[in-house]
């Protein structure tokens, strides 16, 4: 059994912890809609993070889906943040353009130069159309969680989190070689409020961090 084998091999308890994973994530998210006001826009803040954070739900998502996230990265002293949100639509090239305007916004008022990108399910393809055709330059660095993958190269900037237990987005097989983390006994959902998961992304966004050296660039 390979080492890929090893991390999504099924088994009852694994299944078991991705389904109360997924569970409790429902919950958070579904507990969270009322409170938009704490998923507000935070650029104006001052914190030591070089670029601020661009935060981009699934198709029927919303931004307080990634209110858990927020707070982990806040406690690493990553505040500023601001949310892309739109229309539940599959034409993911078009919703690019607008990231991409948003993006632009994001720069202005910030006077950076750069931003970070997270991305769950088709918000993370929506951030890779937006790198792969022309705003690769603007992106410093990118994660993707349970996002929907082509049989290339992703971007160099980019980490894929894919949960091992998604049958939505399974973790992939292709043999495309690409940064990825697959994280077991986890489903779609759980990739939003999964410690290990936000973790990996504290880490990634913040390349001081050991966790980034033990997540090379890797064949599926």
């Amino acid at each position: 059994m390979t080492s890929h084998d090893a991390q999504t091999s099924w088994s009852w308890s694994g299944a078991a912890r991705s389904a109360a994973g997924e569970l409790v994530a429902l919950a958070h998210m579904v507990s969270s809609l009322p409170l938009r006001t704490f998923a507000a826009d935070t650029l104006a803040l001052v914190d030591a993070h070089p670029v601020p954070v661009v935060l981009v739900h699934g198709i029927l998502g919303d931004r307080t889906n990634f209110a858990a996230l927020r707070r982990h990265l806040a406690n690493e002293g990553i505040r500023r943040f601001s949310c892309f949100a739109y229309r539940p639509r599959l034409d993911y090239q078009r919703i690019a353009r607008d990231l991409g305007a948003h993006v632009d916004r994001v720069l202005r008022e910030t006077g950076a130069t750069q931003v970070d990108i997270v991305g769950h399910s088709l918000g993370g393809l929506v951030a890779r159309y937006f790198m792969q055709t022309g705003g690769a330059g603007r992106v410093r660095r990118l994660v993707t969680l349970g996002t929907p993958y082509l049989a290339h190269t992703n971007p160099p900037q980019e980490l894929a989190i894919f949960a091992a237990d998604d049958p939505l987005v399974p973790p992939p097989v292709d043999g495309a070689r690409r940064r990825m983390r697959v994280v077991d006994a986890c489903g779609h959902l759980g990739l939003l409020t999964d410690a290990r998961v936000l973790g990996s992304i504290a880490a990634y966004l913040r390349p001081s961090l050991r966790l980034v050296a033990a997540i090379p660039p890797t064949a599926a």
